[in-house]
């Protein structure tokens, strides 16, 4: 009803006229809810207060009923109430002294009636009654039940009456504060906080520094001839999506409340389009669109290299850098040019030659224009952020990502954007030129709370609470003094987040010059040229210097351009402060380059107006951004009331909005926010009122993870009934366990379940459990941890690197491996160990009284966490296990210590990279250690004809190749591919037998054995004879046989059938050989079948590793995009249909990021399936199965694991970290429980 007409306010009366009368109340509810939370009566439209809720009237007042009034008209008396009144009286009276005549009178005066004429009827009832009392048993039932609850239902209500009565006494009697509420700061944050606090019949006082409205939205009239934006000019989204996703656990983004505001004023909207041309601001040139689509791939190849460092090395670690920083490291990688410039893709290619040897890798290397080019996305990217790469931070920069912003197209306000705050404006209570220096807070209830505010010129303005929506450059530079000071998590956060800065220099012309149909267009700058003067370009340099104009001929209605001077440029440009003439004359000279040649002359400006938001005493920037070492925990933190003043001091603005910073719309809502809050103090409401912004919990988080015992598997893990019917042909019998709710898009969840919050409940106190125990950690290695690290230093520090060390100091490691308990100490002794012993002394170390040291270094291994906390100690343990010389410590040595098996559990499928490395290279290194002793021992037992022993490691089998042919216990190889056996050289061509009698003709053996060969020749002859006779003798039975056959033929057909086995009785021998040869041809094309599956599976294995290296996305066919390529172009010999393969490549080619980022992680996701049912198969847990049901429950599986999940993530991120270790633990279940549906299906 709101969405239908917002220039109306929606009232209750309305929407209780289009609802049932049994949902009145939920109407109520509903309707204060979303107007409460800015969700419905918002904007410029008047709203009335709320009324108080009308009491329920209390139930009259019962009178008793004069039975003898003479207007009550006469009761008929019918046989059935006749027989219920006498019913009634005999079931109470003492039939041993009650006669007929007086229970007929009795009855009379009750019904005020005379009974004469009803005697016989009254006493038939009587003798009934007296005969059988059961007969009536029935009788009168339903009337006393029914007076029962009548006097219960008015109880109730009488109840009711009461309590609502003692509350509406005690709310009146409830002290409440009286003075209005103070709000700092008239920009839209604040408006929308004043109007909010008004429309609820609350007073409120706003002050307001400047002498005028909008704060940072400010409409220039004056400048120019047109109206123009100087500062906010853009609504981020203009109308609902209700179908979008996003990382919230609810479909549906709303728009921007700029633009309903502008509906509801009538105001004419500029949707901004598309298209943006990018021209050389060197050159002059207009860039080509094949060249603009190569860099853009290598400004994407490069942040998703620097997004998958993050997510390597995790948030913690990454916390402090810059993404200057990484996208540095990364250009070094990619194409081994300085990182003042930015980066690309590395699109390095590998090539092997007849051998299999690899050549030599290229670099990938970019032209001055495509450098130029790419520095144009950094300066874009500044441009949102508001301030130079190596300011932001990497780990967090594009934080509000996940929940989707606004919905609908970006868009400019013709006439200006100041026109919408203008209309919140009206009506308040505004006092202009009012410059708040000190705000002082206190708790208390009622009156005995508050505020008081303290302007410039030592006025103190009294109030119940106050809202602060200064811009965060006034609160980092200390402009407003709080009293009490604000908390330490407030003030941390306030100095950790960043606040930059975006200029623009508006330029209006007598005529146009430039295209008029496209909204905006790129400049490629030099980032710092140092050849300005040769090429033209500007002595100040910066690629953020002009790098972007906006055409506003169409929103503001003149001949108007717009440069905008974002990243090191603005800051150059406030800190210097550069003349306006030197800004023009900077945005000509790029614009006489680009439109030179054109038809129209490129002419002066006649009027220009710059904008200076860092020198602005009210503003001191543009807008906040993530800095380094912040996060999106400091946006709720500014956000959230201050904590010592009981309420009472509140802050708004974009700063305080993580999902929507650095927009208009952001600030609005942290507006209607903060004035819930304020509300909540003015009506004297208990608790803490409730605000789902601060704590946002996904679905995953309620229904996925569940403690209970009565629980089962999540929603992609649970079977479908359905799947099972069709599977199975009925449903699984047996126990029946109890499944969870499974919640799809557009339906409720389970907010309003006991159990879900009980579920949550567990989970936030086993949360807590775990960061009080992350604590006590981090505090023992503080304290016990830099004492053992200290310790081992001490020990050790006489002793140089790489030398033996002394008995005394060997003896000591030693007895202190066991007592170390922290990782620093773990780490320190591992470090020690490798850098101050050489291998030998190692060996020792680890063989030393029965293995102690190896066994205790297990036990480390088993306890150090899978963490990105623990990956340093990980990896110092695991590199001291590869220093130790394994011909010494070989494989018996290990298994028996536990080490190989630690490594091979825990380590071989890390989820850091960098430690699976380390295990990889260890299984390799004991693989090649294992393969060699095995061939020693051969050795050795061939010569002593005995038999080999072997006893390799318990998961390195006898060729020192993993038993499992999967990535996680294969042996390292560094470059992620099948170790390649090399084939030894074929022996020599032996000599025949006459070679070899010819050529010892000469000797008298020579000569016996030319006797011999005469003799065997004869043997031979004699042999043929015989061969031909069994061959007569062959074929003499085989017609025998046949002759037999066709006489027992029609005894055959005649003999009665019965089963499968009768049905497989072989006639003749003949038919038992066919049979035989066909069962063993079967077994070979399967076995054949098997091995090229297994053949796929690494092929499919080392594509998908090295496409991941190169940063390529996957194709539907299970590989790269080059290697999809590679193998189409090697004709019909390989089986490869180019015609399905160029189809399959279109089809890739036309899905957008997110279609193809799904895409991507279904090819995950039945790739892990498949691996999983080869392994069941392998290890004959799964059985029944073919190839044509193996591929129906890889689908299956990948559908269900994908469309059940709410949350995929955002393209750029890998498919393979959607698998979890607990999607993969849900995957396997799914696997079994499909393959045991297929097979009782077949069964």
């Amino acid at each position: 009803m709101w969405q239908k007409d917002t220039r109306t306010p929606l009232t209750i009366e309305r929407c209780l006229s289009s609802t049932p009368t049994d949902t009145a109340d939920l109407a109520r509810e509903s309707h204060a809810w979303l107007q409460r939370h800015g969700a419905i009566n918002y904007g410029a439209i008047d709203v009335s207060p709320p009324k108080p809720p009308t009491p329920e009237p209390e139930p009259p007042a019962e009178e008793p009923s004069d039975q003898t009034d003479e207007q009550e008209a006469p009761k008929e008396i019918t046989d059935e109430l006749l027989t219920e009144r006498t019913v009634a009286y005999l079931r109470t009276a003492d039939m041993n002294t009650t006669t007929e005549k007086q229970i007929r009178k009795a009855i009379e005066a009750e019904l005020g009636a005379d009974l004469t004429e009803k005697k016989l009827v009254v006493r038939a009832i009587v003798t009934g009654f007296l005969e059988d009392p059961d007969k009536y048993k029935d009788v009168g039932a339903k009337e006393d039940k029914d007076k029962d609850d009548a006097e219960k239902a008015r109880e109730v209500a009488k109840a009711k009456a009461a309590v609502a009565k003692a509350a509406r006494a005690i709310e009146a009697a409830r002290p409440k504060p009286t003075k209005p509420v103070v709000v700092v700061g008239a920009g839209p944050a604040g408006l929308a906080a004043a109007r909010m606090v008004t429309s609820h019949g609350v007073q409120c006082i706003v002050l307001e520094a400047r002498d005028r409205v909008g704060g940072r939205v400010h409409t220039d009239r004056s400048s120019l001839s047109v109206p123009v934006d100087m500062g906010a000019s853009i609504i981020t989204g203009c109308e609902p999506d209700a179908k979008r996703r996003t990382g919230l656990p609810w479909l549906g983004v709303r728009a921007d409340p700029s633009a309903t505001i502008a509906a509801q004023l009538g105001l004419a909207l500029k949707t901004l389009g598309n298209k943006l041309p990018l021209y050389d601001g060197v050159t002059g040139e207009l860039v080509s669109d094949e060249l603009d689509a190569r860099v853009e791939r290598h400004r994407d190849a490069l942040m998703d290299r620097a997004r998958l460092r993050v997510d390597r090395e995790g948030d913690a670690a990454t916390a402090k850098m810059s993404l200057a920083e990484v996208i540095e490291d990364e250009l070094e990688q990619a194409f081994g040019e300085d990182g003042d410039e930015a980066a690309g893709d590395d699109d390095e290619k590998e090539a092997e030659d007849a051998d299999g040897d690899k050549k030599e890798k290229e670099k990938v290397t970019l032209t001055a224009q495509e450098r130029r080019l790419l520095g144009w996305h950094w300066a874009n990217l500044e441009y949102g952020c508001s301030a130079p790469l190596s300011k932001i931070s990497m780990a967090h920069w594009n934080q509000d990502e996940p929940y989707g912003g606004f919905g609908g197209p970006h868009c400019m306000v013709k006439g200006g954007y100041g026109q919408i705050v203008d209309s919140l404006a009206k009506g308040l209570d505004i006092r202009h030129e009012v410059v708040v220096k000190k705000v002082r807070h206190f708790k208390g209830d009622a009156d005995a709370g508050g505020v008081e505010v303290t302007t410039a010129s030592g006025e103190v303005i009294e109030g119940s609470a106050c809202i602060v929506t200064a811009p965060l450059g006034c609160l980092k530079s200390g402009d407003i003094e709080f009293a009490p000071r604000l908390s330490e998590a407030k003030s941390v956060a306030i100095a950790r987040l960043g606040f930059g800065h975006l200029n623009k220099v508006v330029m209006e012309f007598e005529k146009c010059f430039w295209d008029e149909s496209v909204d905006y267009f790129g400049a490629a700058r030099e980032h710092y040229a140092p050849d300005a003067a040769s090429t033209g370009d500007d002595s100040i340099g910066g690629r953020g210097r002009m790098f972007m104009f906006w055409n506003l001929k169409e929103a503001c209605g003149g001949n108007v351009l717009v440069g905008l001077v974002a990243g090191s440029a603005a800051e150059a440009m406030e800190r210097t402060d550069e003349p306006t003439s030197s800004l023009v004359s900077s945005a000509m000279g790029v614009l006489r380059r680009i439109f030179e040649s054109s038809e129209g002359a490129v002419t002066e400006p006649k009027k220009v107006a710059v904008s200076r938001w860092g020198a602005d005493p009210y503003s001191k920037g543009s807008y906040s951004y993530v800095a380094v070492g912040a996060s999106a925990e400091d946006y709720d933190e500014l956000g959230r009331p201050e904590q010592s003043s009981g309420g009472r001091l509140l802050f708004a603005g974009e700063h305080t909005c993580k999902e929507h910073p650095d927009t208009v719309g952001g600030a609005v809502l942290t507006g209607w926010r903060s004035a819930r809050h304020a509300l909540h103090v003015m009506n004297g409401d208990a608790g803490d009122p409730f605000d789902e912004v601060f704590k946002l919990v996904s679905l995953e988080d309620i229904v996925g993870e569940d403690d209970s015992d009565d629980s089962d598997d999540s929603d992609a893990d649970a079977s479908d009934s359905d799947d099972e019917e069709d599977v199975g042909g009925a449903r699984k019998k047996g126990k029946k366990k109890k499944r969870k709710k499974k919640y799809v898009d557009g339906e409720d969840g389970p907010e309003d379940d006991e159990k879900a919050r009980d579920r949550m409940r567990r989970r936030l106190e086993k949360e807590k459990a775990e960061r009080m125990e992350q604590l006590e950690r981090e505090q023992k290695e503080m304290t016990d941890g830099k004492e053992e690290v200290k310790r081992v230093l001490r020990h050790v520090a006489s002793s140089p690197d790489g030398v033996a060390v002394d008995t005394v100091t060997f003896d000591g490691m030693l007895e202190m491996m066991p007592t170390l308990e922290t990782a620093s100490g773990r780490g320190a002794f591992c470090q020690s160990a490798v850098a101050k012993m050489p291998p030998a002394q190692l060996a020792n170390l680890a063989l030393r009284d029965g293995g102690l040291a190896l066994s205790t270094l297990a036990a480390w291994l088993e306890q150090v966490t899978a963490k990105p906390s623990g990956k340093e100690l990980s990896s110092k343990m695991l590199k001291l296990l590869l220093a130790l010389p394994t011909d010494v410590v070989d494989a018996r040595v290990l298994r028996e210590s536990g080490v190989a098996r630690v490594v091979a559990d825990r380590f071989n499928a890390h989820p850091i990279p960098d430690v699976r490395l380390l295990a990889r290279r260890c299984a390799h290194h004991w693989s090649k250690a294992a393969s060699a002793a095995k061939a020693r021992r051969d050795g050795q037992a061939k010569a002593k004809k005995l038999k080999a022993e072997d006893k390799p490691l318990g998961f390195i089998d006898d060729d020192g190749v993993s038993d499992d042919d999967s990535d996680s216990e294969r042996p390292y190889d560094p470059d992620d591919s099948r170790r390649r056996v090399k084939k030894a050289k074929p022996p020599p061509k032996p000599m025949t037998v006459e070679e070899i009698i010819e050529s010892a003709a000469g000797l008298q053996e020579g000569a016996a054995a030319a006797e011999a060969q005469r003799l065997k020749l004869e043997a031979d002859a004699a042999l043929a004879a015989a061969r031909q006779a069994a061959d007569d003798a062959k074929a003499e039975m085989i017609r025998a046989e046949q002759v037999a056959q066709e006489q027992l033929r029609g005894v055959w057909d005649g003999a009665p059938r019965i089963g499968k086995k009768q049905k497989l009785r072989m006639k003749t021998f003949e038919d038992f050989a066919k049979h035989k040869t066909k069962k063993r041809e079967h077994k070979k094309r399967q076995r054949e079948e098997r091995e090229r599956e297994d053949e796929e599976d690494a092929r499919m294995e080392a594509e998908e590793a090295a496409a991941a290296e190169r940063g390529e996305p996957m194709d539907a066919s299970g590989g790269s995009p080059t290697a999809a390529g590679a193998r189409a172009g090697a004709g019909a010999g390989v089986g490869v249909d180019l015609a399905a393969a160029a189809a399959e490549a279109a089809r890739i080619a036309a899905l957008g990021p997110e279609e193809r980022y799904a895409e991507d992680v279904k090819k995950a996701v039945r790739f892990y399936v498949r691996k999983q049912l080869k392994q069941g198969i392998k290890e004959k847990k799964l059985r029944g199965l073919n190839k044509d049901s193996c591929g129906k429950i890889e689908e299956k599986v990948a559908a269900k694991v994908v469309e059940g999940s709410t949350s995929l993530g955002v393209p750029g991120d890998s498919a393979e970290a959607f698998l979890s270790k607990q999607r993969r633990e849900k995957v396997k279940k799914m696997v079994e429980s499909y393959a045991a549906s297929y097979a009782k299906a077949k069964k």
